[in-house]
Protein backbone atom coordinates (compact mmCIF):
# COMPACT_ATOMS: atom_id res chain seq x y z
CA UNK A 1 0.00 0.00 0.00
CA UNK A 2 1.56 3.56 -0.50
CA UNK A 3 2.42 5.49 2.52
CA UNK A 4 2.47 9.15 1.83
CA UNK A 5 3.42 12.09 5.32
CA UNK A 6 2.50 15.27 5.10
CA UNK A 7 5.44 17.91 3.33
CA UNK A 8 6.96 20.96 5.09
CA UNK A 9 5.93 24.06 4.57
CA UNK A 10 9.11 24.88 2.77
CA UNK A 11 8.82 22.47 0.39
CA UNK A 12 5.23 23.30 -0.72
CA UNK A 13 6.51 26.63 -1.46
CA UNK A 14 8.92 24.83 -3.50
CA UNK A 15 6.02 23.98 -5.97
CA UNK A 16 5.95 26.37 -9.60
CA UNK A 17 10.42 26.61 -10.40
CA UNK A 18 11.22 28.56 -13.63
CA UNK A 19 14.48 28.93 -15.38
CA UNK A 20 16.17 32.43 -15.22
CA UNK A 21 17.61 33.42 -18.85
CA UNK A 22 20.98 32.22 -17.49
CA UNK A 23 19.80 28.85 -16.98
CA UNK A 24 20.01 28.43 -13.29
CA UNK A 25 17.21 27.06 -11.76
CA UNK A 26 15.13 30.10 -9.14
CA UNK A 27 12.17 29.48 -6.64
CA UNK A 28 9.42 30.61 -8.04
CA UNK A 29 5.26 30.64 -7.08
CA UNK A 30 3.66 28.33 -5.81
CA UNK A 31 2.26 25.61 -8.29
CA UNK A 32 -1.40 26.78 -7.03
CA UNK A 33 -2.01 29.88 -6.14
CA UNK A 34 -3.76 31.14 -3.39
CA UNK A 35 -7.75 32.13 -4.93
CA UNK A 36 -8.63 35.51 -4.75
CA UNK A 37 -10.92 36.94 -2.04
CA UNK A 38 -13.64 37.47 -4.63
CA UNK A 39 -13.51 33.49 -5.50
CA UNK A 40 -16.69 31.60 -7.05
CA UNK A 41 -19.81 30.73 -4.97
CA UNK A 42 -20.11 27.69 -3.55
CA UNK A 43 -22.55 26.14 -6.03
CA UNK A 44 -19.55 26.42 -9.06
CA UNK A 45 -16.61 25.33 -6.90
CA UNK A 46 -15.41 22.32 -4.95
CA UNK A 47 -13.41 22.34 -1.58
CA UNK A 48 -9.84 23.12 -2.08
CA UNK A 49 -7.43 20.73 -2.55
CA UNK A 50 -5.80 19.27 0.42
CA UNK A 51 -2.61 20.12 0.99
CA UNK A 52 0.46 18.83 -1.41
CA UNK A 53 1.81 15.06 0.02
CA UNK A 54 5.08 13.72 -0.68
CA UNK A 55 5.83 9.52 -1.34
CA UNK A 56 7.94 7.42 0.72
CA UNK A 57 6.42 3.75 -0.78
CA UNK A 58 8.69 3.40 -3.08
CA UNK A 59 12.35 3.90 -4.67
CA UNK A 60 11.42 4.35 -8.41
CA UNK A 61 10.21 7.52 -9.85
CA UNK A 62 10.52 8.37 -13.81
CA UNK A 63 10.55 12.01 -15.67
CA UNK A 64 9.82 12.06 -19.34
CA UNK A 65 9.79 15.64 -20.98
CA UNK A 66 9.14 17.35 -24.55
CA UNK A 67 9.53 20.13 -26.29
CA UNK A 68 8.02 19.80 -29.89
CA UNK A 69 7.90 17.23 -32.98
CA UNK A 70 10.35 18.00 -35.35
CA UNK A 71 9.89 16.62 -38.41
CA UNK A 72 13.04 16.73 -40.23
CA UNK A 73 16.61 16.57 -39.00
CA UNK A 74 18.50 20.00 -38.11
CA UNK A 75 21.59 21.09 -37.07
CA UNK A 76 20.20 24.23 -35.47
CA UNK A 77 17.76 23.21 -33.84
CA UNK A 78 16.85 22.41 -30.65
CA UNK A 79 20.19 24.67 -30.42
CA UNK A 80 21.76 24.28 -27.08
CA UNK A 81 19.65 26.40 -24.72
CA UNK A 82 17.05 24.25 -25.63
CA UNK A 83 18.60 21.14 -25.20
CA UNK A 84 20.20 22.83 -21.85
CA UNK A 85 16.58 24.08 -20.50
CA UNK A 86 15.41 20.49 -20.82
CA UNK A 87 18.18 19.15 -18.63
CA UNK A 88 17.77 21.52 -16.24
CA UNK A 89 14.17 20.50 -15.63
CA UNK A 90 15.09 17.60 -15.64
CA UNK A 91 17.71 17.59 -12.82
CA UNK A 92 15.34 19.46 -10.77
CA UNK A 93 12.38 16.71 -11.23
CA UNK A 94 14.84 14.18 -10.61
CA UNK A 95 15.70 15.51 -7.78
CA UNK A 96 12.14 16.32 -6.76
CA UNK A 97 11.30 12.85 -7.23
CA UNK A 98 13.54 11.57 -4.94
CA UNK A 99 12.48 13.73 -2.08
CA UNK A 100 9.15 12.05 -2.72
CA UNK A 101 7.30 15.11 -4.81
CA UNK A 102 4.19 14.01 -6.04
CA UNK A 103 3.82 13.14 -9.56
CA UNK A 104 1.38 15.82 -10.25
CA UNK A 105 3.94 18.57 -8.78
CA UNK A 106 6.62 17.36 -10.66
CA UNK A 107 4.38 17.54 -14.41
CA UNK A 108 3.12 21.25 -13.10
CA UNK A 109 6.58 22.96 -12.29
CA UNK A 110 8.77 21.33 -15.28
CA UNK A 111 5.70 22.30 -17.96
CA UNK A 112 5.77 25.87 -15.81
CA UNK A 113 9.57 26.02 -16.50
CA UNK A 114 9.03 25.81 -19.68
CA UNK A 115 6.11 27.99 -20.37
CA UNK A 116 8.14 30.85 -18.55
CA UNK A 117 11.58 30.24 -20.91
CA UNK A 118 10.04 31.94 -23.50
CA UNK A 119 11.90 29.03 -25.67
CA UNK A 120 9.36 26.99 -26.73
CA UNK A 121 6.30 27.23 -27.98
CA UNK A 122 3.98 27.63 -24.86
CA UNK A 123 3.39 30.34 -22.23
CA UNK A 124 5.86 33.34 -23.19
CA UNK A 125 7.17 31.60 -25.88
CA UNK A 126 3.48 31.00 -27.73
CA UNK A 127 3.28 31.41 -31.43
CA UNK A 128 0.91 34.22 -32.02
CA UNK A 129 -2.71 33.68 -34.49
CA UNK A 130 -3.44 34.95 -37.80
CA UNK A 131 -4.77 37.87 -36.09
CA UNK A 132 -1.37 39.07 -34.42
CA UNK A 133 -2.09 37.58 -30.81
CA UNK A 134 -1.81 34.53 -28.82
CA UNK A 135 -4.10 32.32 -27.34
CA UNK A 136 -2.70 29.42 -25.14
CA UNK A 137 -4.19 25.85 -23.55
CA UNK A 138 -3.14 23.50 -21.32
CA UNK A 139 -4.43 20.81 -19.86
CA UNK A 140 -3.26 18.27 -16.34
CA UNK A 141 -4.29 14.92 -15.42
CA UNK A 142 -3.54 12.49 -12.55
CA UNK A 143 -3.66 8.68 -13.47
CA UNK A 144 -4.64 7.10 -10.22
CA UNK A 145 -7.83 9.10 -9.59
CA UNK A 146 -8.78 10.41 -12.96
CA UNK A 147 -8.87 13.60 -11.88
CA UNK A 148 -8.27 16.65 -14.72
CA UNK A 149 -8.27 20.03 -15.67
CA UNK A 150 -7.83 21.84 -19.01
CA UNK A 151 -8.12 25.90 -20.13
CA UNK A 152 -8.05 26.55 -24.24
CA UNK A 153 -7.81 30.08 -25.62
CA UNK A 154 -6.57 31.63 -23.23
CA UNK A 155 -5.17 35.74 -23.86
CA UNK A 156 -3.93 36.77 -20.84
CA UNK A 157 -3.17 33.98 -18.32
CA UNK A 158 1.09 33.90 -17.76
CA UNK A 159 0.84 30.02 -16.55
CA UNK A 160 -1.56 28.31 -18.61
CA UNK A 161 -0.65 24.98 -16.97
CA UNK A 162 -1.25 26.38 -13.37
CA UNK A 163 -4.51 27.50 -14.50
CA UNK A 164 -5.36 23.43 -16.16
CA UNK A 165 -4.65 22.65 -11.89
CA UNK A 166 -7.01 25.21 -10.96
CA UNK A 167 -9.70 23.77 -12.99
CA UNK A 168 -8.64 20.56 -11.27
CA UNK A 169 -8.41 21.24 -7.92
CA UNK A 170 -10.63 24.26 -7.79
CA UNK A 171 -13.78 23.73 -9.34
CA UNK A 172 -16.37 20.72 -10.09
CA UNK A 173 -15.33 21.32 -14.34
CA UNK A 174 -12.56 19.97 -16.77
CA UNK A 175 -12.35 22.49 -19.08
CA UNK A 176 -12.22 26.02 -19.18
CA UNK A 177 -12.29 28.23 -22.31
CA UNK A 178 -12.38 32.09 -23.81
CA UNK A 179 -12.53 35.23 -22.05
CA UNK A 180 -15.53 34.47 -19.45
CA UNK A 181 -13.45 31.13 -18.64
CA UNK A 182 -10.62 33.30 -17.88
CA UNK A 183 -12.46 35.82 -15.71
CA UNK A 184 -13.58 32.91 -13.56
CA UNK A 185 -10.14 31.31 -12.95
CA UNK A 186 -8.51 35.03 -12.34
CA UNK A 187 -11.16 35.12 -9.91
CA UNK A 188 -9.97 31.72 -7.98
CA UNK A 189 -6.48 33.06 -8.50
CA UNK A 190 -5.07 32.50 -11.55
CA UNK A 191 -2.21 35.31 -12.35
CA UNK A 192 -3.15 37.32 -15.65
CA UNK A 193 -1.01 39.15 -17.47
CA UNK A 194 -1.17 42.96 -17.34
CA UNK A 195 -0.03 43.60 -21.03
CA UNK A 196 -0.36 40.30 -22.50
CA UNK A 197 1.22 41.85 -25.57
CA UNK A 198 4.75 43.29 -24.39
CA UNK A 199 4.98 39.56 -22.10
CA UNK A 200 4.39 37.02 -24.94
CA UNK A 201 7.81 36.78 -27.42
CA UNK A 202 7.07 34.32 -30.27
CA UNK A 203 9.79 31.62 -30.44
CA UNK A 204 9.02 31.72 -33.89
CA UNK A 205 7.37 33.82 -36.93
CA UNK A 206 4.06 31.68 -37.99
CA UNK A 207 5.70 31.65 -41.77
CA UNK A 208 8.84 29.42 -40.10
CA UNK A 209 9.63 25.90 -41.43
CA UNK A 210 7.20 23.72 -39.98
CA UNK A 211 9.18 20.54 -40.22
CA UNK A 212 11.62 23.16 -37.91
CA UNK A 213 10.29 22.07 -34.52
CA UNK A 214 9.59 24.67 -31.32
CA UNK A 215 6.78 23.29 -30.34
CA UNK A 216 4.17 22.23 -27.75
CA UNK A 217 5.80 21.35 -24.64
CA UNK A 218 4.17 18.22 -22.27
CA UNK A 219 5.91 16.11 -19.15
CA UNK A 220 4.92 12.33 -17.89
CA UNK A 221 6.25 11.33 -14.48
CA UNK A 222 5.76 8.68 -12.13
CA UNK A 223 6.15 9.06 -8.17
CA UNK A 224 7.40 6.98 -5.51
CA UNK A 225 3.99 6.01 -4.63
CA UNK A 226 3.43 4.75 -8.46
CA UNK A 227 1.30 7.08 -9.12
CA UNK A 228 1.03 8.79 -12.99
CA UNK A 229 0.09 12.11 -13.79
CA UNK A 230 0.49 13.69 -17.29
CA UNK A 231 0.36 17.60 -18.86
CA UNK A 232 0.63 19.76 -22.20
CA UNK A 233 0.56 22.99 -23.19
CA UNK A 234 0.85 25.19 -25.81
CA UNK A 235 0.74 28.45 -27.95
CA UNK A 236 -1.10 26.24 -30.61
CA UNK A 237 0.15 25.66 -34.23
CA UNK A 238 1.61 28.66 -36.72
CA UNK A 239 -0.55 31.23 -37.64
CA UNK A 240 -3.44 29.68 -36.45
CA UNK A 241 -7.50 31.14 -37.27
CA UNK A 242 -8.34 32.87 -34.18
CA UNK A 243 -10.62 30.92 -31.92
CA UNK A 244 -8.86 27.25 -33.21
CA UNK A 245 -8.35 24.94 -30.01
CA UNK A 246 -6.22 21.93 -30.98
CA UNK A 247 -5.57 18.16 -28.89
CA UNK A 248 -3.22 20.03 -25.84
CA UNK A 249 -6.32 21.12 -23.67
CA UNK A 250 -8.22 17.84 -24.58
CA UNK A 251 -7.97 15.01 -22.19
CA UNK A 252 -7.52 11.63 -24.49
CA UNK A 253 -6.32 13.34 -27.17
CA UNK A 254 -3.19 14.83 -25.98
CA UNK A 255 -2.77 14.77 -22.30
CA UNK A 256 -3.67 11.66 -20.97
CA UNK A 257 -3.27 9.31 -17.37
CA UNK A 258 -4.49 6.39 -15.82
CA UNK A 259 -3.19 3.96 -13.27
CA UNK A 260 -1.10 1.78 -16.22
CA UNK A 261 0.24 4.83 -18.33
CA UNK A 262 0.91 8.50 -18.73
CA UNK A 263 1.14 10.43 -22.27
CA UNK A 264 1.29 13.60 -23.85
CA UNK A 265 1.05 14.55 -27.35
CA UNK A 266 2.21 17.29 -29.80
CA UNK A 267 1.83 17.16 -33.41
CA UNK A 268 -0.99 18.09 -35.86
CA UNK A 269 -3.55 18.34 -33.09
CA UNK A 270 -6.44 17.78 -35.12
CA UNK A 271 -6.08 14.32 -35.72
CA UNK A 272 -4.87 13.68 -32.42
CA UNK A 273 -8.67 14.80 -31.26
CA UNK A 274 -9.93 12.30 -34.28
CA UNK A 275 -7.82 9.95 -33.28
CA UNK A 276 -8.48 10.14 -29.43
CA UNK A 277 -4.90 9.28 -29.67
CA UNK A 278 -3.80 9.15 -26.40
CA UNK A 279 -6.62 7.18 -24.97
CA UNK A 280 -6.35 5.06 -27.89
CA UNK A 281 -2.97 4.45 -26.54
CA UNK A 282 -4.27 3.85 -23.04
CA UNK A 283 -6.75 1.27 -23.91
CA UNK A 284 -4.76 -0.84 -26.21
CA UNK A 285 -2.51 -1.32 -23.45
CA UNK A 286 -5.02 -1.89 -20.76
CA UNK A 287 -7.37 -4.38 -23.19
CA UNK A 288 -5.83 -5.60 -25.76
CA UNK A 289 -2.44 -6.18 -23.32
CA UNK A 290 -0.31 -4.47 -26.32
CA UNK A 291 3.12 -3.34 -25.31
CA UNK A 292 3.17 0.51 -25.02
CA UNK A 293 6.13 1.22 -27.64
CA UNK A 294 3.96 -0.79 -30.32
CA UNK A 295 0.36 0.57 -29.29
CA UNK A 296 2.27 4.22 -29.77
CA UNK A 297 3.53 3.12 -32.68
CA UNK A 298 0.53 2.18 -34.53
CA UNK A 299 -1.56 4.56 -33.07
CA UNK A 300 0.95 7.29 -34.39
CA UNK A 301 2.51 5.66 -37.49
CA UNK A 302 0.57 3.65 -38.84
CA UNK A 303 -2.89 6.08 -37.86
CA UNK A 304 -1.76 9.53 -38.10
CA UNK A 305 1.49 9.30 -39.92
CA UNK A 306 0.38 6.68 -42.80
CA UNK A 307 -3.53 6.95 -43.00
CA UNK A 308 -4.08 10.09 -41.82
CA UNK A 309 -0.79 11.57 -43.40
CA UNK A 310 -0.46 13.77 -40.54
CA UNK A 311 2.32 14.16 -38.26
CA UNK A 312 2.65 14.06 -34.56
CA UNK A 313 4.91 12.64 -31.65
CA UNK A 314 4.32 11.19 -28.26
CA UNK A 315 6.29 10.41 -24.88
CA UNK A 316 4.55 7.89 -22.88
CA UNK A 317 5.94 6.07 -19.41
CA UNK A 318 4.57 3.29 -17.77
CA UNK A 319 3.81 1.96 -14.33
CA UNK A 320 6.62 -0.36 -14.44
CA UNK A 321 9.12 2.05 -16.07
CA UNK A 322 8.82 1.56 -19.47
CA UNK A 323 9.86 5.14 -21.24
CA UNK A 324 8.74 5.45 -24.96
CA UNK A 325 8.75 7.96 -27.71
CA UNK A 326 7.17 7.85 -31.02
CA UNK A 327 7.37 9.99 -33.97
CA UNK A 328 6.13 10.32 -37.38
CA UNK A 329 8.88 12.34 -38.37
CA UNK A 330 12.55 12.69 -37.28
CA UNK A 331 11.54 12.57 -33.77
CA UNK A 332 10.69 15.43 -30.50
CA UNK A 333 12.78 17.03 -28.84
CA UNK A 334 12.83 14.85 -25.45
CA UNK A 335 14.05 13.78 -21.72
CA UNK A 336 14.10 11.51 -19.59
CA UNK A 337 15.57 10.61 -16.03
CA UNK A 338 14.90 7.81 -13.60
CA UNK A 339 16.39 7.15 -10.10
CA UNK A 340 18.73 4.82 -12.10
CA UNK A 341 19.29 7.27 -15.44
CA UNK A 342 20.90 10.18 -15.31
CA UNK A 343 19.47 12.96 -17.32
CA UNK A 344 19.35 12.27 -20.96
CA UNK A 345 17.88 14.75 -23.85
CA UNK A 346 17.71 13.63 -27.24
CA UNK A 347 16.06 14.37 -30.65
CA UNK A 348 15.50 11.20 -33.23
CA UNK A 349 13.51 8.91 -32.22
CA UNK A 350 13.74 5.26 -33.94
Amino acid sequence: MSRRTSAPLAAVILAGISLTPAGSLAAGASALPAPAAAAASPATSSPAAPAPTFCTASGRYTLAVHGGYVGEAHPDWPDTAVRELTRRILEHGRERLAAGASALDVVVESIVAFEDSGQTDSGKGSFQNLAGFTETDASVMVGSTGRSGAVAAMQRLKNPILAARLVMERTPHVLFVGPAGEDTLVGLGAQALPDPKSYYRPVAEPEADKNKGHGTVGAVALDRCGVLAAGTSTGGTYGKLPGRVGDSPIIGASTFANEQVALSSTGAGEFFIKRAATRDIATRVAYLHTPLKQAADYVIRDLIGTADHSRGAIIAISRDGQIVFSSTGYGLLHGYVTEKQAPTVAVKVE
